[in-house]
């Protein structure tokens, strides 16, 4: 296997079928870095599409090879017809149906997992039908592909739109392509689901930076007792998610007063402020399986048959089910769900009187104006953390129906919960931002000077502090898009 690591600016990407990473894909896309073949690549596809050939000269049967497909599987397909056949699969399974449509980025690292699954030669395709899709990569304006069309079981309608896409290139047609199977091969794969899941788990990890960061503000603003993410509290349990969670807030922390003895306001803290390294700690656990299943499902064929080139023949099987995929999405949402909902309620526990010490919503002393609750950072941040917990829900167990003559009878939707993770991650960056604003903002009422906060802290603090409308509440409209800016800016992984 070779050996992964980051693809940094100007670095083409190999594709060998077994070191793909996220991280890889990702930073592709974002580079549009040039992509090639691994050395030997060919020579395995090449074997593989013997096979195939074989099949339809022989008259074996073979499922979408010499047969119809799903509810039609039974049918045979002629072998003059054979092309006729596969292109009219990819126009009929490619079905519009309006709405939104996937960012073109999405769409070019599709085509990347493609040619990756390709490599390994067991789908039987064509070596001009990898070379054409690599084409598209390096050189190709993205088409446009409709975002709907799949419960888990193969993306079959956008990934039909792109198998249609390149079937109609002048040079697919100059060498024949679709030939016996490839039209099956080009959309029997989650490859959207793949490529929206790879960009979605990177983005995740620059939110749980996010996340830890505004832990620590947290903490800082509410003089909260730095016992609970200690080195000794971190040892008495094995928990490996706790204890980096633990490890990333006391660095932030690093050179805070408040790790002076008398500096804790508390002898115990809320569980919202004591709990978040657990919580935390859960949601790294489960960021870094979700993210090495997908980094195996990059490098695994979903292709529905393989070939066999040992003993030629084809083999049918189920790899195209999504199941681990989306168990591991659903895990993630749900954790990460916790995640915000905590956050919540450090927020509100700040602007509160009984916990925090501060006037209530941080207002001025007998004035009805005034402080964080008077421009409503509180009611947003709910209503956002409410969506949140809404968009949580797992996917995995929604039935699907009988589809294709009850031929397809289970699915595990998971590009469902990717996309449902999507809009969490846009809606926890909002929440942490606020609760940032209302820590700062609470440090700013305790007229913390910036040097004793921690050193991971203090660049943040002087530029968002000017930021807030603190005794301006009402005169202008408050924005926290700048302020999102400069933490995008600082947790972008």
């Amino acid at each position: 296997m070779t050996e992964k690591h980051l693809l940094s600016h100007g670095e083409r990407l190999v594709l060998d079928g077994s070191s793909l990473t996220c991280d890889q894909l990702v930073a592709a896309v974002t580079h549009k870095s040039d992509v090639v073949l691994v050395e030997g690549g060919r020579d395995r596809i090449i074997r593989g599409r013997q096979v195939v050939e074989d099949v339809v000269a022989n008259g074996t049967e073979g499922y979408g090879i010499t047969t119809g497909v799903g509810s039609q599987k039974d049918f045979k397909v002629a072998t003059e017809n054979v092309q006729d056949y596969n292109r009219r699969l990819a126009r009929a399974h490619a079905t519009h149906a309006g709405g939104e449509v996937l960012p073109k980025s999405r769409v070019r690292a599709a085509l990347i997992i493609l040619a990756n699954e390709f490599s390994h030669g067991l789908s039987g395709v064509s070596e001009p039908l990898v070379q054409l899709i690599l084409d598209q990569i390096n050189g190709a304006e993205m088409p446009e592909i409709s975002s709907y069309g799949t419960v888990g079981a193969a993306d079959l309608i956008p990934m039909s739109q792109i198998a249609n896409w390149l079937q109609n290139l002048p040079a697919a047609q100059a060498h024949g392509i679709p030939g016996p199977k490839e039209t099956l091969s080009l959309i029997n794969t989650n490859a959207v689901t793949l490529a929206a899941g790879a960009e979605a788990l990177v983005e995740a990890r620059a939110l749980l930076d996010l996340a830890n960061l505004s832990a620590a503000f947290a903490l800082e603003a509410f003089r909260g007792n730095l016992n609970a993410i200690s080195v000794p509290v971190n040892r008495a349990h094995q928990r490996g998610g706790q204890a980096q969670a633990s490890a990333e807030i006391r660095r932030l922390l690093r050179g805070s007063k408040l790790w002076e003895e008398g500096e804790a306001r508390r002898i115990q803290d809320p569980l919202s402020f004591r709990c978040v390294s657990q919580i935390h700690g859960a949601v790294q656990e489960l960021l870094d399986r979700a993210t090495g299943v997908w980094d195996e499902e990059l490098n695994s064929v979903t292709d529905n048959p393989i070939v066999d080139t040992e003993a030629q023949c084809v083999r049918s099987h189920g790899n195209m089910d999504s199941t681990r995929m989306t168990l591991s999405i659903d895990g993630l949402r749900q954790a990460l769900a916790k995640a915000l909902d905590i956050a919540g309620e450090r927020l509100h526990k700040q602007q509160w009187r009984e916990f925090s010490d501060l006037p209530t919503g941080f207002a001025d002393e007998n004035s009805p104006l005034g402080g964080v609750q008077f421009l409503n950072l509180g009611h947003l941040a709910s209503s956002l953390i409410t969506s949140i917990k809404i968009w949580a829900a797992p996917s995995l167990l929604l039935s699907v129906g009988q589809l294709a003559d009850g031929v397809e009878d289970t699915a595990s939707h998971a590009l469902h919960s990717v996309a449902d993770f999507e809009r969490m991650l846009e809606a926890a960056r909002l929440v942490l931002t606020i609760e940032i604003i209302v820590s700062v903002w609470a440090i700013q009422k305790r007229k913390l000077p910036v040097e004793t906060l921690g050193e991971g802290l203090r660049d943040y603090a002087l530029k968002i502090a000017p930021l807030l409308p603190i005794g301006r509440e009402g005169l202008e409209v408050f924005s926290i898009e700048p302020i999102a800016d400069i933490l995008r800016e600082g947790c972008s992984g």
